[in-house]
């Protein structure tokens, strides 16, 4: 092997290297781990939960782990693991723990999503009475943030999750509700206000237009039934968020511009 050769080897070696370095350290792309507390009494509720933000199956395996560390040393540690299969975008609960509230020590509580072959695909990290404390207060005032509001960007601040109606037949607000319950049980939290707008259609027939921001992503005629009004929700959730998908790639593509 000449030098030039030999050169050109080691680059595509190094390029490849540094690709496979690079995508190993990528997390919560397909499947998001997600650590929710609830701090509302004496004791904390700590729930671990994954998102499936792709259009296929995701088998998965999950350990749940309380890293407590006591007078600065002594550590211990307790983990929950379980299995799941997740359906396309389909948010589930993995497991849950609890802690008291009013506890002093140092605590870690760490979310990893594996996939069939153990590598690390999801991962929350939080850390109580340490440097890294996440806020809970503000927390619970983020959350607090995803009401169902007409709209809100005073000051430069913008809401996110926001999900408003225009409803005007009992079968359109039972849509609005079965949507808006799955779109903060999915946790998309889109950046655009999302609206359900009934309009007058053919006749006496109303049809609704599900839209993000002024774009309308999904349509279909009213009619009662709660098994049909579950179909279009679930349609409708699966176009929105490949909508506000597109828009993250759009703008991924504008900063590299």
């Amino acid at each position: 092997m000449n030098l030039l050769s030999t050169r050109f080897f080691n680059i595509v070696f190094l390029f490849l290297i540094g690709t496979y370095s690079l995508n190993a350290q990528i997390y919560n792309a397909e499947v998001e781990a997600i650590i929710n507390i609830d701090n509302s009494g004496e004791l904390m509720e700590i729930t671990g939960s994954a998102f499936n933000k792709t259009e296929i199956t995701q088998s998965i395996h999950y350990t749940l782990s309380v890293i407590r560390t006591t007078n600065g040393s002594n550590r211990s540690k307790n983990d929950q693991k379980g299995r799941l299969v997740l359906q396309p975008l389909e948010k589930a609960n993995l497991s849950k723990t609890s802690i008291n509230s009013s506890d002093k020590d140092q605590i870690i509580i760490l979310l990893l999503v594996y996939d069939l072959d153990d590598n690390i695909i999801g991962k929350d990290r939080i850390v109580i009475n340490g440097e890294e404390s996440r806020n809970l207060q503000n927390k619970d005032l983020e959350e607090d943030s995803n009401l169902d509001v007409k709209a809100s960007t005073e000051d430069g601040v913008v809401l996110r999750g926001i999900v408003v109606e225009d409803t005007k037949t009992k079968p359109g607000r039972d849509f609005y509700s079965m949507f808006y319950a799955t779109y903060m049980a999915n946790n998309i939290n889109g950046k655009k206000i999302v609206s359900i707008k009934e309009l007058l259609a053919i006749g006496s027939n109303t049809k609704i237009e599900v839209r993000v921001g002024e774009t309308v992503v999904y349509e279909f005629f009213v009619r009662p039934g709660q098994e049909y009004l579950k179909a279009m929700t679930d349609v409708a959730i699966r176009r929105v968020y490949l909508h506000f998908q597109q828009l993250d790639r759009d703008a991924g593509k504008m900063k590299r511009y």
